[in-house]
């Protein structure tokens, strides 16, 4: 087995789950800007490189959280869906970019996008299971792992602690075209989130080696 991972016998997440009366508020929003923070671009580039509207749930603990949300996130995108429980606003969900917010990601991608994106969906394609999967859970060995500090990083780490790490505790992604092998330990995404992540977890399909999930906990 590779030094730089640890077996574990299942990642260990942890979410809330709210009981009480559930209701939707849409919102529009006409407000046109033409940049996008690095907090944005990690939720959009995903859906520009595979060509999906994928529906983003991004959790509103806090001001800090629910400000970045509206400000930086929610003026890019056509669908937009404020989620209440007993009256209490606990996240929005966002889907379709706006014309021009995926010009802005697609014109970042071929010039100068946060290197994370690139790497974290190598493919387009996303994996999806067909049968039944072998799942293995690995844990990151972070004091073996060259920790790389990008600038923009500390933005998303901040919204991630404000967001998903207050609500959840962690943030669970899925990479493309990454196989569990020694080469991995130098990925870009892992490197990089090793700077702030209190745990990283490799979710591994047996059967072919592939990474299907890769949570980060804070």
């Amino acid at each position: 087995m590779l030094k730089w991972i640890t077996e574990i016998d299942e990642s260990p997440f942890r979410f809330n789950f709210d009981n009480g009366e559930y209701s939707i508020k849409r919102m529009i929003s006409s407000v046109e800007i033409n940049e996008m923070s690095p907090v944005c671009q990690f939720f959009a580039s995903i859906d520009v490189i595979l060509g999906i509207d994928f529906v983003t749930s991004l959790p509103t603990p806090n001001d800090y959280a629910l400000e970045t949300i509206l400000n930086e996130v929610v003026p890019h995108y056509l669908d937009i869906k404020q989620i209440f429980i007993d009256g209490k606003l606990k996240e929005i969900n966002v889907r379709g970019l706006k014309k021009e917010s995926k010009r802005i990601v697609q014109d970042l991608l071929s010039n100068d996008i946060y290197p994370v994106f690139p790497d974290l969906y190598r493919t387009k394609n996303l994996n999806l299971a067909t049968g039944p999967r072998e799942l293995k859970y690995y844990l990151v060995n972070q004091e073996m792992i060259e920790s790389l500090h990008i600038e923009e990083t500390e933005k998303i780490r901040g919204f991630f602690m404000s967001s998903f790490f207050t609500e959840r505790g962690s943030i669970m992604l899925q990479p493309t075209g990454w196989k569990l092998d020694d080469k991995l330990k130098d990925s870009v995404t892992i490197r990089t989130f090793s700077t702030f992540a209190k745990q990283i977890v490799l979710v591994v399909d047996h059967k072919d080696m592939s990474v299907v999930g890769l949570d980060i906990y804070g």
